[in-house]
Order: structure tokens, then sequence, then C-alpha cells
């Protein structure tokens, strides 16, 4: 049985503006205020993040329109650049990804909780904020049980997710854009340039997830065409939702009610709760309640197929390769499953450590970006069969791999930071040993090829210099 290719145009756009709009829009918005004092320029700092979002994004879009494949981002690596910088780059980012799942499962309770308190039902409240981890353990059951039913069901799962939450966000642009004052937005408009950029660095990580989909590539039909226009088009309009969302959010704050409002606990739906009509105030609350929900069923889909892409190459345990009736890795799906509901039993622990999710995304986008850097170069067969190409690609890789480096040193600068980065260090070591300790199985015939064409060449240059020995004699 091979996996099905039941995933168009709408699911890909579905699945990338889904995994990328949650907590960043509706709770980073707010409480970026806590930590970087910008005010409105806010809008700037969204501007200016969407740059190298905007970078990565186009080095996937090629990427995915040559290679298309499940596990999408460790076949990018390990067939470009290295089978083992492939698997432990990824083997990272597998991590952070089950990480951010469980992430998304306790932070929703946030918005959730928004929700019900715009309805006045208190008493709801106060159960979800006793019974959070509970509550984010069945979230995390439920996808589990949409991503095991196959990918037709998880499409039409995550397309309805994509048209209540875009149902939300535009209700809360056209009703509040009425309230939108360019006093207030001068009033709270902070213009310094090291604040901006700081929160622009923070608020980059607002924009990842669509790296997602790359991980579904043997499920999308005509992956080389569909993923690069699905991606594309999808980060522009995030990138206008992030702006005009911040727009309506700091132009509707008079001074007094900016002056007021306690930023470090506050969020979108909160705040625009005391400036829209009470019906659409209701229903933006709902979808900024789903906003986090519908980021975990993308996750769940890449995490396993990357675990799926690693079993098919025999670096881990081929059963991880098994798919069950609906065509999809069961074994991948379980076990990504468990660890998620582990990490959420475990959070005060692994808050210590969650600078290592940031970390480990950055680490794949260096790898993903240089991938893109030399493909042309070292292997123009692959670079050949790309339908998504354009002029420069070397300087948007270049820029991508400079950035992303630039962001890690950032990370790294940051309080908190050490504890990630020896446990994103200590993980990389586990993986090591894990593709090591399976070397003989995993030579592939596609690596087999690579070393006989290295020997063959060798062999070449030994008797090319053989025969010139002669002639020169």
């Amino acid at each position: 049985m091979e996996l099905k290719r039941e995933l168009g145009l709408k699911e890909v756009v579905a699945t990338v503006v889904t995994s990328v709009i949650g907590g960043g829009l509706f709770i980073s918005t707010i409480q970026i205020q806590s930590k970087v004092n910008v005010g409105s320029a806010i809008i700037l700092s969204y501007i200016i993040a969407a740059i190298p979002a905007f970078l990565m994004a186009l080095c996937y879009a090629v990427l995915s329109s040559a290679l298309p494949s499940s596990g999408g981002e460790y076949v990018f690596v390990s067939r470009i650049i290295d089978p083992f910088i492939g698997f432990i780059s990824t083997w990272a980012r597998w991590f952070a990804m089950i990480a951010t799942i469980a992430a998304m499962a306790v932070g929703d309770i946030i918005l959730i909780n928004n929700f019900f308190d715009v309805l006045g039902m208190h008493a709801a409240v106060d159960f979800i904020a006793a019974n959070i981890q509970i509550i984010a353990i069945v979230l995390v059951i439920l996808f589990f049980l949409i991503n095991y039913l196959g990918v037709k069901v998880y499409g039409r799962v995550q397309t309805a997710m994509f048209v209540l939450l875009m149902l939300g966000i535009s209700l809360l642009i056209i009703f509040g854009i009425r309230n939108v004052s360019l006093s207030n937005l001068e009033y709270s408009f902070h213009f310094n340039m090291e604040n901006i950029a700081m929160a622009s660095s923070l608020i980059f990580f607002s924009y990842i997830g669509f790296a997602a989909i790359a991980n579904a590539g043997d499920e999308v039909k005509e992956p080389e065409k569909t993923l690069p226009k699905g991606i594309t088009v999808s980060m522009f309009a995030i990138a206008l939702a992030y702006i005009f969302v911040a727009l309506v959010t700091y132009g509707s704050m008079s001074p007094s009610f900016y002056d007021s409002y306690d930023f470090s606990s506050g969020s979108v739906p909160d705040l625009m709760a005391n400036f829209l009509p009470a019906a659409i105030a209701v229903y933006v609350a709902f979808a900024g309640s789903i906003a986090i929900i519908s980021d975990i069923n993308p996750m769940m889909l890449a995490t396993s197929r990357l675990a799926f892409a690693w079993a098919r190459d025999k670096i881990v345990p081929e059963r991880m390769a098994e798919l069950n009736k609906f065509g999809v890795p069961k074994w991948s799906l379980v076990i990504n499953t468990i660890v998620a509901i582990i990490i959420i039993i475990f959070a005060k622990v692994f808050m210590n450590v969650v600078m290592m999710i940031n970390m480990a995304v950055l680490l794949i986008y260096m790898a993903i970006s240089t991938a893109t850097l030399i493909l042309p170069y070292k292997h123009p067969e692959i670079f050949s069969k790309a339908k998504f190409k354009f002029g420069g690609i070397w300087a948007v890789a270049l820029a991508g791999l400079l950035l992303s480096a630039l962001f890690f040193g950032y990370i790294l600068q940051l309080d908190g930071a050490m504890p990630g980065f020896l446990f994103l260090l200590a993980w990389i070591g586990v993986g090591g040993v894990v593709y090591v300790a399976t070397m003989e199985s995993h030579r592939l015939p596609w690596r087999i090829y690579k070393e006989q064409k290295k020997e063959k060449e060798m062999l070449d240059r030994a008797t090319i210099e053989r025969l010139l020995k002669r002639v020169r004699r």
C-alpha cells in the first residue's frame, strides 16, 4: 500500500495558513509589548519579519517542486547535501515539532478561556483552568484520530477550520477598521529601531509552520506545481492578515485605553471585545480559540511523515513506515502522539528547554537554504526537474542562510536559551548514535550510486593521469 495523493491546492493553502496563524496572531500581537515596548510599531515589525520568512518560503517552494516527497525536509537535505546532515537536522526538527504540538495544545486554553469569558460563562473558564493538562491531552488524541482516518479526512477537517478561522479574521478587520484612528496609532507608535528589530526577531517565529506541508509531498496532487503555488500564495495571505489585524487592534485603542490595558496577559479577542459588536466579538473569540488548535493537525501530519521517511530509508525500524488501511503511517503517528502526551504531562520540565524549539527550526532552515543554494550546481539533474524557478535563487538562499544563522546567534544570547541549546546538542548526539547504529541497513541504492559514481570519477582521473604520463615520455 502506498500513500494516497488526495490533497489539492485548497488543502495545501488551508494547511499552510492554519499552520502559521495561531498564537502569533491572537496572542503575540498583544503580549509582545510586555517584552518589547514598540506599541503600534509592531506593524513595522510584522513587515520586517515577513522578509526572511518569504525567503525561506521561496526555498521550500523550489525544493518542493524539484523533490516532492513525504518527509520532504529530510529528503531535500539528505539527497542534496548529505544523508547524515539530513537525518540529524530533521531529528532535531522532529522533536521540536512534537514539543510544539504539546505547547499548542496547552497554550490554546488561553484562547478557549477568552471565548467563554466573552460569553460570560465563568464556570466554564474555571473548569478549563483547573483541567488544562487533561483538556490538552484530549485535543492531541482528537487530532491523532483525525490523522489516523486518512489524508482525505485530514484535508476536509483542515479546510473547514481554515474557513472558520479566515472568516473570524475577516470579520475582525471589516468591523474593526471603523474604529481605527490615526491619532491612536500615532500615540502608541514607539519608533526605536533596536526595539523594532528585537520585536521582529521574536515575531519571525509567528511565521514558521509553512514547512509542514512540504513533509507530505507524496500525498499532494501534482506536488511539483501545487506545493510551490500553495506555499507562496499562503505566505502573502498570512502577512496581510498579520499586518491588518495589528493595524485594527492598535488603531482602535485610545491613549487612555492603551495606557491602562494589561498587555502581559491579554489577547486580540479579549482586547477587541471592547470595540466590536457583541455578536462579532463572540465569533472572533471563537476563531481565536480554534487558531492554535488548527495548528495541531498539520504538525501531526508533518511529524509522522518525517518518521515515515526515515523508516523508508531504514534509519529507524521499517515498521514506522507501515501504513494502516487508510494509507497513513500508523506507528509513526502513534509514537508521536505518545511523546506529545508525555511532554504535556511533564510540561513544567520541558518549559526549561522551550528555546530548543526555535533553535531546531533555525537549524533546519539553515540546512534547507544551503540545499537550495547548492542545488543548481551540485545536482543540476535534480534542479532541471523543478517546475518553480526564478532568477537569483542563489541570492535568496544565501540571504535565508545568513538571516537564519543571525537569528540563531541572537537566540543564544537570550536569557534561558542555554538549557535549550544544551538539550539540542544532547538530542543531536542521540540522533548520531541512532544513525551510526543502523548504518549498515541504510546503505541505500541512491547512496551506493553516489559512492560508485565517486569511485568511477577517481578511477577515470587516475587513468587520465597515467595516459598523460605516457604522452610526456
